[in-house]
């Protein structure tokens, strides 16, 4: 595996995380919060848990259509226009969803939502890549893809309540005055760090011609464990909610705190395996551990519906937020120590097609398998059997590594 070759020897300034962080965050805040409030989402649209999956699967279809290209797009623009492009396009979906309550108009926004958060991991590793000196990079990597989870949180935390009290319409203004706020703060950051950046002496990394040779095979291998995790992570974290509420009798309150919970494990887990992956050389091992945790917590989850007991259904959601949520830090660490340096973009770009047509997948089969049955059951070992499916890609790469060790 090669190693990317960083522009900041010295180490990037604190404040830069805290843009990575937002820009991971803001990204998926649009469908979590769809997500928290899944169940007043269906009764106020009057449409089936099928169709709602499907507005969920049209963000990450979107998303996963145009990451490869803007992925590409990553190792050319400026972080600047990279940054805004995610915050404002979330901004423009929230706006988009109020305009009248319709299935139609909420696919809309879903679509725009999606080609705005193609964009958070290229464009994040990229700046982790060139600004991050070897020694930060798991660590911050850890961080960053914690900031997903920071915005499961505070959507868990929020509207469910913002949307039983004010209905999904003004919850969505509300949620875009926030994207607003944030934009403007991260646009003041990201300024002040590229004038630092470019007010030193270029080195020759810096002005080296770009790397125009294919992907190495590890990169694919990634994409496709992306792809294969997104669709049991995403699959579980959407219908989480709704399944509280439905197989649980969980009031919906209650309910979409799970979100929040999720999050809050969420970022625990994703901050402590980026040190772990800092330290360990074959990241391959860890998404086997994490993929069979995986399994885990989906038959914690089978059991709570079939005995109709809450606190098995909590157990499941932290076998899920601790394990199988945190593999996206090891499979974006290793695809930014894999790929070549001029073409980290690209390689970002590349896994999240993978993992957000995974992400696609995930809620659509849920919802679909829910529609079939009238249960949770055939969904949740669905998705289980591409963690199974996962596991295998992570031995493939692992004797991939083996070999070019």
């Amino acid at each position: 595996m090669t190693r990317p070759t960083s522009n900041a020897s010295s180490g990037a300034p604190g404040a830069l995380l805290v843009v990575l962080m937002g820009a991971m965050a803001i990204g998926p805040m649009f469908n979590y919060a769809l997500g928290s409030l899944s169940a007043l989402i269906v009764d106020e649209y009057g449409i089936t848990e099928g169709q709602y999956g499907l507005i969920l699967a049209t963000v990450y279809l979107s998303a996963g259509l145009t990451a490869t290209f803007l992925g590409v797009l990553a190792d050319r623009l400026t972080p600047r226009f990279q940054i805004a492009l995610i915050f404002s396009g979330i901004v423009v979906a929230f706006l988009v969803s109020a305009m009248w309550q319709s299935f139609v108009v909420l696919l809309a926004a879903a679509l725009i939502a999606g080609v705005a958060q193609s964009f958070s991991n290229p464009a994040t590793n990229r700046l982790i890549a060139q600004r991050t000196s070897f020694t930060q990079r798991a660590r911050w990597m850890g961080w960053k893809q914690s900031g997903v989870q920071m915005g499961l949180l505070i959507s868990g935390l929020t509207f469910p309540f913002l949307g039983v009290a004010l209905g999904w319409q003004t919850s969505a203004l509300i949620g875009a005055a926030a994207c607003v706020l944030a934009l403007v703060i991260a646009w003041l950051i990201i300024t002040k760090v590229e004038r630092d950046v470019a007010s030193r002496p270029t080195s020759p990394a810096q002005s080296a011609a770009p790397d125009r040779g294919k992907l190495p095979t590890a990169v694919w291998l990634f994409s496709l464990v992306a792809f294969l995790n997104a669709v049991g992570t995403q699959g579980v974290t959407v219908y989480s909610s709704l399944f509280a509420v439905r197989a649980l009798d969980f009031p919906l309150t209650v309910a979409g705190m799970i979100i929040g919970v999720i999050g809050v494990f969420g970022i625990l887990s994703r901050v402590g395996w980026g040190r772990v992956a800092g330290r360990m050389a074959r990241p391959s091992v860890l998404i086997q551990i994490m993929s069979l945790g995986g399994v885990v917590g989906l038959l914690f989850l089978i059991a709570a519906e079939m005995f109709h007991q809450g606190w098995l259904m909590w157990v499941g959601i932290l076998f899920h937020a601790a394990l199988p949520l945190a593999a996206n830090v090891i499979i974006n660490s290793g695809t930014v120590a894999a790929a070549p340096a001029a073409k980290v973009g690209a390689a970002s770009g590349l896994v999240a097609t993978g993992m957000y047509l995974g992400f696609g997948a995930g809620p659509l089969i849920v919802g679909q398998l829910v529609d079939l049955t009238g249960s949770f059951t055939a969904g949740w070992i669905a998705v289980g059997v591409t963690y199974v499916a996962s596991v295998v890609v992570a031995i493939i790469l692992s004797r991939l590594h083996k070999r070019s060790a």
